[in-house]
């Protein structure tokens, strides 16, 4: 049975699995900034998820030994930018516990899903990975999710299942976990793409226009899975369409408001990205599906359209007429 919970660097979404656990299990967060580590402390809220305390009984470090000590699970919270410098903190670690990912993204430079980034750097393969369709703040005051459980360890699924499985949590599990990386990581890109047309076209088609486009972004994340070996059905279900449908039609996501600026301020956006004051994982994961695409020689035309509207400075509104051409085709 898993009774303590370490979670390193959690943002909004660390933090919201961090509150929920904390019902039943002890937990502990860990940052590597002392100064962050004593303000959430302190605070008992993080700036990324506004509003939501934190409970007292959650113990916040920034010593990473002292955090994930005794623990019988490590959350790896890290965004997938960041998710390598997180792993190479606890490399030397004795004795470490399974790990979970929550990243929905994809490493730029290497094209490696979070759970490749876990073997390159521990050669560990006790590695499972969540995803699905969910908002921190809802899921933080009740709201229920759909959340997919990937591992390919029966045992550990089992386990991790059995841990989730608490309000407002509704967890599944599939031993797909590329499928599962993939779909996390696409949805944001693709859903940066329906919200730029949202934002461009004042029509009553608008929600047919975004419901073609989704189906389109479905269609394409089942193309490059199934060419790197991962089941369709992952992408038919919460991992999938279910966290596209929420992203791409929800205010709430930033890579929704990201497609929404890329039209009327993006320049400001970009700025606040950069800063770190927001986590866009959908500008990235535009660039390394782009590549995949190439790579395994699959045509991902939505996809295309996305990563030149963010890398070749295409104009908005072509993006826009290019996307719902696309999205009409037979």
């Amino acid at each position: 049975m898993m009774k303590k919970i370490a979670i390193l660097e959690p943002g909004a979404w660390g933090t919201a699995l961090g509150i929920i656990l904390s019902k039943e299990k002890e937990v502990n967060f860990w940052y590597a900034s002392k100064k962050l580590a004593l303000k959430i402390s302190e605070n008992r809220e993080n700036e990324r998820l506004p509003g939501v305390k934190i409970p007292k009984e959650i113990i916040v470090f920034s010593d990473i030994k002292k955090a994930t000590e005794r623990a019988d699970l490590i959350i790896i919270a890290s965004p997938s930018f960041s998710f390598r410098k997180t792993v190479l903190r606890i490399k030397n670690i004795k004795n470490l516990p399974p790990l979970l990912g929550i990243a929905k993204g994809i490493e730029k430079d290497t094209l490696f899903f979070p759970s490749n980034i876990v073997y390159d750097v521990l050669k560990k393969k006790d590695y499972a990975h969540l995803s699905g369709p969910g908002f921190a703040k809802k899921v933080a005051t009740g709201t229920h999710a759909k959340e997919v459980i990937a591992c390919s360890d029966q045992d550990l699924s089992k386990r991790l299942k059995e841990l989730f499985k608490i309000h407002p949590l509704k967890p599944s599990a599939t031993a797909d976990l590329i499928g599962v990386e993939l779909a996390g990581a696409a949805k944001n890109a693709l859903s940066i793409g329906i919200s730029l047309v949202e934002a461009s076209i004042k029509s009553p088609k608008i929600e047919k226009i975004k419901k073609d486009l989704i189906s389109l972004g479905v269609k394409e994340m089942i193309k490059i899975g199934q060419a790197m070996g991962a089941k369709k059905e992952t992408f038919l279900g919460p991992a999938g369409k279910g966290d596209l449908v929420l992203t791409a039609t929800n205010p709430l996501s930033r890579n929704f408001q990201f497609g929404k600026n890329l039209l009327h301020d993006s320049e400001k956006m970009r700025k606040k990205i950069k800063e770190g004051k927001i986590t866009v994982e959908g500008l990235n994961n535009a660039f390394a599906l782009y590549k995949l695409g190439k790579i395994y020689k699959v045509d991902l035309p939505m996809v295309n359209e996305i990563y030149k509207v963010i890398y070749k400075k295409v104009s908005p509104h072509k993006t826009v007429k290019d996307l719902i051409a696309l999205s009409q085709e037979k």
